[in-house]
């Protein structure tokens, strides 16, 4: 009886192979990429535009320019009403920990917080996307700036476990009061 022992593979051969599923796999995930990244803009445009009438409702948000250094700052919205400016919608995306936080946050003509929107983390589950809940958001309301969370001896009640969060978001919303109050002050 003969004993046949199959050959064992090439290195180069598995390599080529690994390269070619590599490949392939690259290829349709570029195309995958290309097809929906203008529904994934216009979607992620959508979110925006509906965060900015959560936090201030008005009837129309105009672009403004923010010269500020706050690089937290991306974008700066008047809100205006009846042809009357009603406060800024100021979007920022301050740093988390998992990533950006990008937020949205209405501030009035006074330099009150009327609210705040996340439209897109990459928190931890169950921990920072903890600061999602309106009851966190909350918090904010009513005040003018100047937040700090109970571990650094303010008043907001930072989520258990996600100081980091906790922090950025009101980073966030601190950046947004004041990058509206340097707006205001142009504005007069």
């Amino acid at each position: 009886m003969t004993d046949t022992k199959k050959k064992p593979e090439s290195p180069a051969r598995l390599t080529l192979i690994l390269f070619a599923i590599t490949l392939v796999t690259s290829l349709l995930l570029g195309l995958v990429n290309f097809i929906t990244k203008d529904r994934i803009a216009e979607i992620n445009l959508e979110k925006t535009a509906s965060a900015m009438r959560e936090v201030l409702s008005a009837d129309e948000y105009v672009p403004v320019e923010y010269a500020g250094s706050n690089n937290t700052v991306t974008g700066a919205n008047r809100a205006v009403r009846g042809g009357n400016s009603v406060g800024y919608v100021m979007e920022v995306a301050p740093s988390g920990f998992g990533g950006l936080i990008k937020m949205v946050v209405g501030v009035d003509p006074d330099g009150k917080i009327t609210g705040v929107s996340i439209v897109n983390m990459s928190e931890t589950s169950g921990l920072g996307t903890g600061a999602n809940d309106e009851g966190f958001r909350r918090q904010y309301i009513g005040g003018a700036g100047g937040f700090a969370v109970d571990k650094d001896g303010g008043k907001i009640d930072s989520l258990t476990g996600a100081t980091i969060t906790s922090r950025a978001v009101t980073a966030g919303v601190n950046a947004a009061a004041e990058a509206a109050e340097t707006l205001g002050q142009e504005a007069r």
